[in-house]
């Protein structure tokens, strides 16, 4: 069954906590998608998972719309497409609701940096929740 899981957290630590989401997935050996908004986002993302820990590689990859691999157990995304058959999504920017209905577990950041983004956040948390998806909502200091 679906789940999905809202980080409510200070935007300046919103690499920090994917990051650590990641880790944890790879530490299981989950496979992670991860959806962006641009590919410049993707680049980022790229970065911060090379180097937010030394000690801590994680191999990843960032997809274009019709690559796809079994072997890559992260990957980042710019369009709606699962090219490795994650189980888990990262939704760094908002994607289609169906489309990430198609995951066990779902990750999504609460963005307050409008009152616009900030009500498009809470219709995704109502939408998951007229589907009786099971929410989890972690506010972090």
């Amino acid at each position: 069954m679906i789940r999905c899981i809202f980080h409510d957290i200070d935007a300046g630590h919103q690499d920090r906590c994917l990051f650590e989401l990641v880790e944890d997935a790879y530490e299981r050996r989950e496979k992670v998608l991860i959806f962006v908004r641009s590919e410049e986002r993707a680049a980022s993302l790229d970065r911060t998972l090379w180097i937010m820990k030394q000690e801590a590689f994680i191999p990843h990859k960032i997809f274009g719309p019709h690559e796809s691999s079994s072997q890559v157990p992260v990957g980042i995304v710019t369009v709606e497409n699962n090219p490795m058959e994650a189980r888990i999504l990262i939704a760094d920017a908002h994607c289609g609701l169906d489309f990430a209905c198609g995951f066990d577990t779902v990750h999504e950041f609460v963005n307050r940096s409008s009152p616009e983004i900030q009500e498009a956040c809470r219709e995704r948390f109502r939408f998951y929740r007229t589907r009786k998806i099971p929410v989890e909502h972690l506010k972090t200091s």
